[in-house]
C-alpha cells in the first residue's frame, strides 16, 4: 500500500510538471506570435511612410517642419503595455484590473467628419439614465491650435463594443480635466476615485506598484501597463501632478491609474518617458466644485512649490543642517513677481501647514486649498453674494506654517497671504505636442490624412 501511494504521488507530480511545461510553451508561443505581428506592423508602417515621402503631394500644417525629420505615427497602440503585462502579479490584481476595465471607456471627438482626438475615460457615476465620464480636456482641444473646439461630437466606446454619443458638461483647463455626460437606456458600471491620500505619502513608503488602464476605440480592446510611483515631480506646469513609470500611449490619456488593492488613485496624462497623473484627491475636489459651482475655484496665491522629498540631495542636506528632521511638506521654488514684494515667504522656505493643518506633499496642499475655496464659495452663496471672487480687497486669508532658512539661521513662523483673485479655469496648462498633419491629394482632392510626431517629441 505504501509503495502504491508513493507511485501515485510520483505520477501526480509528473502530471503537474508536464502541465506546467505545456502552459509555459503555450505562453512562449503566444508571445512569439504577438512579437512577430508587432514587428510586421511596425515594418508596414515604416514602408508606408517611406512610400508617402517618395511619391505623393503633401500639405504640411506645421511651420517649417522638414521632410527629412524622422516621423512617427502621432497615435500608435504598440506603446501601451503587452498582453502579458500583469502575469508576474497575483490573480487578484488581474481581477481588480478587469473590474475597473468595465468602467473604462474609449473616447473620440469630432468636428464634422474630422477626428480631433482619441483617448480614454472612466465612468464615475450613473444616475437617472445618464453616465458621467472623467477624462482629459485634450479630448476637446484643437490638435494644431491652443484652442477649445465648440460643440464637438463625442463618441463613447463602451466595454461591450456599443457606441454612445456624449457631450461636454464641465471643463477645467488649469488641471486639463473635463467631465463628459452620456445618456444611456441601460445601466453603466461606475467607479469612484479613492479618498486615500496616504497612498501618496512617499515619506512613509516609496515602493508603490500601480497599473494604468486605457481603452481603444477601434478595436475597442482595453490596454494595461504596470509600473511604480516615482518620487519626483512632472515636468508639466502643475504642482499637484505626480508621476508613475507606466508606459502608455496617447490613447491612454484620461484613463485611470489603479493601485494593487483595486483603488483608483489618479487620472493619467502622457509624456515622453513617464506618465504624469492627477491624484484622486484633486479629481474628487474638482468634481465637487463642478457639482456645486459649475467650475473649479483656486486661490491665486503666487507660490510655486514642489514636494520636499523631490528636492536634490544637496538641498535636503542643507535643510537638515538647519535642523530639518522630516521630509514632509513643500519647498518654495518660485514666487510670482506680483506677490514677491508683498509676502514674507521666500524661495527655499519650507511650508508644512495650512491654517494649522499639516500636509505631506504638493498634491495634498492643492486639495486643502480647493477645500478652503469651496467653503468660501458656499458661504458666499448662503449670503447671496456674487460668484465672482476677484475683488480689489481680500476675500480670504491663507495662514502658512513656514520654516525659514536665512543664512545660518532657521526658525518657524506663521505667514499670511491675503487672496483677492482666483486662478482662471481657462488657463491652458500643458497641451500635448502638436502633430505634423500630412495630406495626400489625387486630382485635387484629399485622399488620405495622417498625423505624425517627430522622434524628438517622443
Amino acid at each position: 500500500m505504501r509503495l502504491e501511494r508513493i507511485e501515485n504521488k510520483r505520477l501526480r507530480d509528473e502530471k503537474v510538471l508536464r502541465e506546467a511545461e505545456e502552459r509555459v510553451e503555450r505562453v512562449l508561443k503566444n508571445k512569439a506570435i504577438f512579437d512577430a505581428k508587432s514587428e510586421a506592423w511596425k515594418e508596414q508602417q515604416r514602408k508606408e511612410r517611406l512610400a508617402k515621402q517618395e511619391s505623393g503631394i503633401y500639405d504640411i500644417d506645421k511651420g517649417d517642419s522638414e521632410l527629412f525629420t524622422y516621423w512617427l505615427p502621432y497615435e500608435s497602440d504598440d506603446e501601451f503595455g503587452t498582453e502579458f503585462e500583469l502575469k508576474h502579479m497575483s490573480w487578484s490584481v488581474e481581477k481588480f484590473t478587469l473590474d475597473l476595465a468595465q468602467c473604462t471607456v474609449g473616447l473620440e471627438s469630432f468636428i464634422g467628419d474630422k477626428t480631433l482626438f482619441s483617448c480614454s475615460g472612466t465612468i464615475v457615476e450613473f444616475a437617472e439614465g445618464t453616465g458621467y465620464i472623467v477624462t482629459s480636456a485634450s479630448l476637446i482641444r484643437c490638435p494644431d491650435k491652443d484652442e477649445i473646439v465648440g460643440e464637438p461630437k463625442i463618441n463613447v466606446w463602451l466595454p461591450n463594443g456599443h457606441t454612445l454619443e456624449g457631450s461636454v458638461l464641465n471643463v477645467d483647463l488649469y488641471y486639463n480635466f473635463c467631465l463628459i455626460k452620456v445618456p444611456c437606456d441601460f445601466n453603466l458600471p461606475s467607479r469612484s476615485f479613492s479618498t486615500d491620500i496616504g497612498f501618496f505619502n512617499f515619506y512613509e513608503n516609496r515602493a508603490r506598484d500601480v497599473v494604468a488602464i486605457g481603452r481603444m476605440c477601434e478595436p475597442w480592446t482595453f490596454k494595461v501597463a504596470s509600473g511604480k510611483l516615482i518620487p519626483k515631480r512632472s515636468r508639466f506646469d502643475c504642482d499637484e501632478l505626480l508621476v508613475s513609470s507606466c508606459k502608455i500611449s496617447k490613447r491612454g490619456v484620461g484613463g485611470p491609474l489603479m493601485g494593487l488593492d483595486g483603488n483608483m488613485i489618479g487620472m493619467n496624462f502622457y509624456d515622453k518617458k513617464e506618465t504624469p497623473f492627477l491624484p484622486s484627491c484633486i479629481v474628487l475636489k474638482c468634481l465637487q466644485h463642478f457639482r456645486s459651482f459649475g467650475k473649479v475655484v483656486r486661490p491665486l496665491h503666487g507660490l510655486r512649490v514642489k514636494t520636499l522629498y523631490e528636492a536634490e540631495l544637496s538641498v535636503l542636506e542643507e535643510k537638515m543642517q538647519h535642523g530639518l528632521s522630516e521630509m514632509s511638506g513643500v519647498i518654495v521654488e518660485k514666487l510670482e513677481e506680483s506677490f514677491a514684494e508683498l509676502s514674507e515667504i521666500k524661495v527655499g522656505d519650507i511650508i508644512t501647514h495650512l491654517d494649522g493643518r499639516p500636509f505631506s506633499n504638493a498634491a495634498e496642499l492643492g486639495g486643502m486649498l480647493l477645500d478652503t475655496c469651496g467653503k468660501l464659495m458656499q458661504d458666499r452663496q448662503k449670503l447671496n453674494l456674487s460668484d465672482d471672487c476677484n475683488q480689489t480687497s481680500p476675500v480670504m486669508s491663507l495662514k502658512f506654517h513656514v520654516r525659514t532658512c536665512r543664512g545660518q539661521k532657521s526658525k518657524f513662523t506663521t505667514e499670511t497671504i491675503n487672496i483677492n483673485k482666483f486662478s482662471p479655469s481657462r488657463l491652458d496648462r500643458w497641451p500635448l505636442p502638436r502633430p505634423i498633419i500630412v495630406r495626400q491629394y489625387a486630382h485635387g482632392k484629399v485622399v488620405d490624412v495622417r498625423r505624425y510626431i517627430t522622434a524628438s517629441d517622443v
